[in-house]
């Protein structure tokens, strides 16, 4: 911005911004220093401007937001650690190495298998004759059944006759002799016995067949798990990722307490935020917009969304923790482990007046600003001379560079202001000036 001051000549100008507060015609011209010229050329201006070096530029408006910004790491949100599922025996071969990307189900390492193998022989055995046993029990079972069906024939004619025989005594018909009559109970007591004999005989075929079943139904789960683990004897991705960690080598005799691998899913990047209790409301739900901004890699911003949000707080550190996920693409170029600033945007406004942060003067807790303003025709100065008009505001948003200005000297602000950006420190109220430039 440049000032001009009516004079019935021209003359030149220059000071150093930094070292002169004030300059006059004096000082030297802008041939000897190099600084930036001031011209007047307005007749009957006074001959000899005074003031201090001022840059200034003007407020604009656009749009800012309103963010919280906390430190964190970024995560794999799958981590796997992968141990063998049998054991002991000793590894065959390693199949992969650190940094190998692999897919779900891809074999990872092998175990030696002979043990498993003549595990599964066995049981392979075992199931062969329970099964058979169940067909000598099924024939136990029928042939038991055959001689109960015959006896109780033998039985209940026996209990006829034996019926007959007590009605014919208790009428008092002499058919029968005392002798007679006790050979045909002693009959009938005989073949109950045996009849009795041969039902329990047919319920113990029963539970022998029934046991013989169970015990094929165990023989099977037996072969079922020794096929499992000699499965297991190839160790398999649990997910796809990259192996992140690998602990062992062939020939190593391992169980199934033994870390192998540690697999990651560097797809699914997330960041655990500690934000502070007192600003938990300001998030409100899941789904805020987060910037991430990752120290190995300047310039660029990762996006991401708020996930979750835990409903409790830490009682020791009055924090609480918010999960973010980072946008898909991501892990083209963010890695787990690296450090981040997370921003989390909690609110935006797009007519902001922005005031620049280095216009400001700190005095005592309170803030201001000097703008550029010409004297009022009745304040007896020269047309056209320029003061510093010093204005309180009320901030309310920041960036790193900007303030969203909420009020001036208590009312609605505007952008209408030229602010004083470079020469303001030891500026008064009302001080005359002299903008030399435009900051930048």
């Amino acid at each position: 911005m440049l000032v001009s001051f009516p004079s019935p000549r021209p003359f030149a100008l220059v000071c150093a911004l930094a070292a002169l507060p004030s300059c006059s015609p004096a000082d030297g011209d802008a041939g000897a220093t190099g600084g930036m010229p001031y011209t007047a050329t307005t007749p009957g201006a006074p001959s000899s401007p005074q003031g201090t070096l001022v840059r200034a530029q003007k407020l604009r408006t656009g749009e800012i937001r309103s963010t919280i910004e906390v430190p964190t790491d970024i995560e794999a949100e799958i981590v796997v650690d992968v141990f063998p599922k049998v054991g002991p025996a000793y590894i065959k071969d390693v199949l992969v190495k650190e940094g190998d990307h692999v897919e779900a189900g891809a074999p990872l390492l092998l175990l030696d298998e002979v043990d498993f193998q003549l595990a599964k022989k066995r049981a392979a055995s075992d199931l062969l004759q329970a099964q058979q046993k169940i067909n000598v029990q099924t024939t136990a079972l029928s042939e038991a059944q055959a001689r109960q069906a015959a006896q109780k024939a033998v039985f209940e004619k026996a209990e006829l006759d034996y019926q007959r025989a007590k009605d014919s005594m208790a009428g008092g018909i002499d058919v029968l002799s005392q002798k007679e009559f006790a050979d045909i109970e002693s009959a009938y007591f005989q073949q109950q016995a045996q009849y009795d004999g041969v039902k329990f005989a047919v319920d113990r075929a029963k539970d022998d067949l029934e046991s013989a079943r169970l015990a094929v139904k165990a023989a099977e789960i037996d072969l079922e798990e020794a096929q499992t683990e000699l499965e297991y004897t190839t160790v398999r991705a649990p997910t796809t990722g990259i192996i992140q960690r690998r602990d062992v080598n062939a020939g190593l005799l391992v169980n199934s307490s033994t870390h192998l691998f540690t697999l990651v899913d560097p797809t699914l990047l997330i960041a655990n935020l500690s934000i502070d209790q007192g600003k938990l409301a300001l998030l409100r739900q899941p789904g805020l917009l987060v910037e991430f901004v990752i120290d190995a890699l300047p310039g660029r911003v990762v996006g991401g969304t708020i996930e979750a949000i835990n409903p409790t707080v830490d009682p020791n550190s009055g924090q609480a923790r918010v999960r973010a996920r980072l946008e898909p693409g991501a892990e083209t170029f963010v890695l787990p482990g690296m450090y981040a600033n997370a921003r989390i945007v909690i609110g935006s406004r797009a007519d902001a007046v922005l005031l620049p942060k280095r216009a400001v003067v700190n005095d005592e807790g309170r803030q201001y600003f000097f703008a550029v303003e010409r004297k009022p025709a009745d304040s007896g100065a020269s047309t056209g001379s320029v003061i510093a008009k010093r204005h309180e505001f009320s901030s309310g948003a920041s960036t790193p560079t900007e303030y969203e200005v909420v009020t001036i000297d208590g009312a609605t602000p505007t952008a209408d202001h030229d602010v004083i950006v470079v020469g303001q420190d030891k500026l008064q109220d009302g001080d005359d000036v002299i903008v030399v430039g435009e900051g930048s």
